[in-house]
């Protein structure tokens, strides 16, 4: 009976609310008063009578029973437990009761006393804390799921824990999530706000987070095993990248004027089946490269062949790697991710700049937001959130604005209009997840007249282009290559009909010029008539321009032929930056200039003669003379590996003219190895040509 009466003395409201609820408890004070009630007291129970029901009130209060028909904690039992608390209490001295259930009172204040000096340390009943202790790890992982758990384990690691107290009960506070959890003895009878009966994932998450709390598991020990690759079938793998590598070696054997009238779906067909094999980063390139055949095929006029050529290349390398490679791990890492990873951070706070309308070669469309990152400190001082879905198959595209992501009403435009804080982001190279965890506050309304905003504003070009390109910073995420500048004046505005652009040539402090050009399309037609208008306001009355308003460009940087471009993503009127942002003096261009030109030059010369071999195909291609001259050129300036190399595929071709057989399989990788090495030529010397071109106010820009 000491147990019970010690189970009875625990039972305080917040615990009868976890074992049934709050609207249980509340009816079952008003029977209380209302309700003839009385009881037996057996050896290790009571069997109380409250109305027409009889309860057996057993030490482990969750396990009581009533002849009622619900299978749960009942108002009767519930009922019958305040009973009894007041009972025990107030029959004490009764003689009517069995001796064995009077002796209770005399050991309470001792037992008390016992139990007090218990609470000081662990404030949890001794069996809640063993049952929690032991509870099995196996249970808490199938109960939470892998996703699931591992995003636990993910927070853990950066010290994110849900809110928890410990008092009579563990009460674990999931706000993500939006539930709170009771853990109370026996913990199948825990309670949780999502109202399942079973141990739900909230509920092991709450077992699991007072373990590591109390230490009886460590995040080293619970730490979940990489699996994915132990899943790989490597033979598939293996048959898909071959078949695939063959694929794209016809093309470049047989040449753009030998291709069938099915490529685009043969092409696409490929790309399903590198999709099945889980050859991610393939399938992309593949996709891309369906795309671009399909403007060959159209004759489109933005189709260009070195940027088709560049794309075959870089798969075959990529294939070739797959090919050659049996174990799990390294070959994972070469099969690339159908979803970025995203990294878990505590809290960011953004400041929305821009958005633009998307569209990619590899069949993706949709809406990209841009936002700048308050955290000067942060290595990603740009942040986007991207709206984009594929467009290659039927009815995928949604009608209508996205609804806005993080928990937020409205659309996402509108919340472009605020400065938000982020709780719990998940950010891949400055691009930020549409997480369900992830929470957004509106701070207050947009200002980019404040200190997070100046200091991305560049005001030297010169020193734009050094800190985006040099081999230091050299990056491939997009938000890398995103910048900010002041305008001191327009050189020239002019629309390319041919090209179908509009070029502005825009001056700093330093007179150095770079080009603002902007391609038309559907899409952005109104954006290319504001271009068109700003830089026509901008020549016809300059003077009177600076002295009403400073321009800041925002914009993505590129390189193109040694020359460097920024494609427009908004204009600003409204930044007054000048008295906040210091000028640097420009960076020493003598180390890039040196010698940069001609290599450049001759690098690009190379890359064009092998473009030329998807145009007429290695069976086809009979220009050895000029690769015969290449060779020669490369021994004489000091490039002995690439004439080595040139000279290699001059006696390749030069055999195969010679012969019936059209086997180019010793050709494609050698092609392969020859557009590396000058494509990485190409990048070394293209910044030395870019500053120099940032001096030249006549440079043609058409």
């Amino acid at each position: 009976m000491l147990k019970l009466i010690n189970a009875l003395q625990s039972a305080d409201d917040e615990y009868l609310i976890a074992l049934s609820n709050k609207g249980t408890v509340k009816r079952s004070y008003k029977d209380l008063n209302n309700t003839e009630i009385s009881a037996e007291y057996l050896e290790d129970s009571v069997c109380v009578s409250v109305s027409d029901e009889k309860c057996t009130i057993v030490p482990t209060l969750a396990e009581s029973k009533c002849t009622c028909p619900s299978r749960s904690i009942c108002r009767h039992i519930v009922t019958a437990i305040l009973w009894l608390k007041n009972n025990f209490t107030e029959t004490s001295d009764d003689s009517s009761q069995p001796a064995d259930t009077a002796k209770p009172q005399e050991t309470q204040e001792t037992s008390q006393t016992e139990e007090s000096s218990q609470t000081t340390e662990n404030p949890l009943p001794q069996n809640l804390t063993d049952e929690l202790s032991c509870f099995p790890l196996k249970e808490i992982q199938k109960a939470m799921k892998k996703r699931y758990y591992n995003a636990f384990i993910e927070k853990a690691e950066k010290g994110i824990f849900p809110h928890m107290e410990e008092l009579r009960m563990v009460t674990v506070d999931i706000p993500e999530e939006n539930v709170i959890v009771k853990l109370i003895n026996p913990l199948a009878y825990s309670a949780c706000t999502c109202h399942s009966k079973d141990l739900c994932r909230h509920k092991a998450t709450a077992i699991l987070t007072w373990q590591l709390k109390h230490g009886i598991v460590t995040l080293e020990n619970i730490r979940p095993n990489d699996e994915k690759n132990l899943n790989l079938d490597i033979q598939h793998i293996h048959d898909t990248a071959t078949y695939t590598y063959a694929f794209l070696g016809d093309i470049l054997a047989n040449g753009l004027v030998r291709i069938s009238d099915d490529i685009v779906e043969n092409t696409e067909s490929v790309a399903v089946m590198c999709h099945n094999a889980r050859l991610a980063d393939c399938e992309r390139m593949t996709r891309e490269i369906k795309n671009r055949l399909q403007a060959y095929v159209l004759h489109q006029p933005e189709f260009k062949a070195e940027s088709l050529f560049s794309l075959i290349i870089e798969n075959l390398l990529l294939l070739e790697k797959i090919i050659h490679t049996d174990v799990p791990e390294t070959l994972n890492n070469y099969l690339g991710e159908f979803k970025s990873s995203y990294e878990l951070f505590d809290s960011i706070e953004i400041i929305p700049i821009a958005w633009r309308k998307f569209s990619s070669v590899a069949g993706y469309k949709g809406e990209i937001y841009y936002f700048i990152n308050k955290d000067t400190q942060s290595e990603n001082r740009y942040l986007t959130y991207s709206d984009i879905r594929p467009d290659f198959y039927e009815n995928t595209r949604k009608k209508g604005l996205s609804q806005a992501p993080w928990g937020l009403f409205g659309t996402v435009r509108e919340i472009a209009k605020s400065e938000l804080r982020l709780k719990l982001p998940r950010l891949s190279g400055g691009k930020i997840s549409a997480s369900n965890e992830t929470s957004a506050t509106i701070i207050n309304k947009v200002s980019f007249n404040q200190k997070a905003v100046y200091d991305n504003i560049y005001t030297d070009f010169a020193r734009m282009v050094c800190d985006i390109f040099s081999e230091k910073a050299k990056s491939d995420n997009e938000t890398d290559h995103l910048v900010m500048f002041v305008i001191k004046k327009c050189v020239r505005s002019e629309f390319n009909d041919i090209q179908q652009t509009q070029n502005i040539v825009v001056e700093d402090e330093f007179n150095h010029i770079i080009t603002i050009r902007a391609t038309y399309s559907a899409d952005n037609k109104e954006f290319i008539q504001q271009l068109i208008t700003l830089g026509e306001a901008m020549l016809k009355d300059t003077n009177r321009l600076l002295f009403q308003k400073q321009f800041v460009i925002f914009g993505s940087i590129y390189m193109e032929d040694g020359q460097a471009f920024v494609y427009p993503i908004a204009v600003f009127d409204n930044i007054r930056c000048k008295n906040n942002v210091s000028y640097e003096n420009s960076p020493s261009e003598t180390a890039y200039l040196k010698h940069s030109e001609y290599f450049f030059a001759f690098f690009k010369e190379i890359q064009h003669m092998l473009c030329d071999i998807i145009q007429c195909g290695i069976n086809s291609f009979d220009l050895y003379n000029q690769i015969e001259d290449y060779a020669s050129e490369s021994q004489k300036i000091g490039l002995l590996i690439l004439s080595q190399k040139l000279t290699t595929l001059y006696d390749i071709l030069k055999a195969k003219n010679h012969s019936v057989r059209k086997d180019s399989s010793a050709v494609i990788p050698l092609i392969c190895d020859i557009y590396c090495y000058v494509s990485v030529g190409q990048q070394k010397t293209e910044l030395g040509i870019a500053l120099e071109n940032l001096n030249q106010k006549e440079k043609d820009i058409s």
